[in-house]
């Protein structure tokens, strides 16, 4: 799994020439599980040298899952929104065939080139740096 994640991801255009319009995209994580054990929050900022790969594998490591958010990147970048928000719970499979039942809530904000605004916490949309 681990393997076939750094292919794909070695393979994958730059976020330059996937979202030329972009000039960085922000990842925030935050996880929830039935377990005692919960991962930190995380945050990414990916800039247009970065490759645009948005398969993240589940943090638990004897889990065989992962979140993919390129279609939720992709709409964002391509419908001139500024940020997203949503949850997706992990499919992997952890020790002993169990199913794995972590969730992550994530927020993406994207700057964008041309106009200079990027997106906050929400409470009051977008902002002109």
């Amino acid at each position: 799994m681990r393997e076939r994640h750094r292919r794909r991801r070695t393979a994958t255009p730059l976020i330059r020439a996937r979202y030329p319009g972009l000039d960085s995209v922000q990842v925030e994580f935050e996880f929830s599980d039935r377990g005692k054990f919960v991962p930190a929050p995380q945050l990414t900022v990916f800039h247009p040298s970065a490759p645009a790969f948005f398969c993240f594998a589940c943090p638990f490591g004897d889990c065989d899952g992962e979140f993919d958010l390129t279609s939720v990147i992709d709409h964002t970048a391509t419908s001139g929104q500024l940020q997203a928000n949503g949850g997706v719970s992990c499919v992997g499979t952890r020790h002993r065939a169990a199913p794995c039942t972590l969730r992550l809530e994530y927020s993406i904000s994207s700057l964008r080139k041309q106009t200079g605004t990027f997106a906050d916490d929400g409470a009051s949309g977008s902002r002109v740096r």
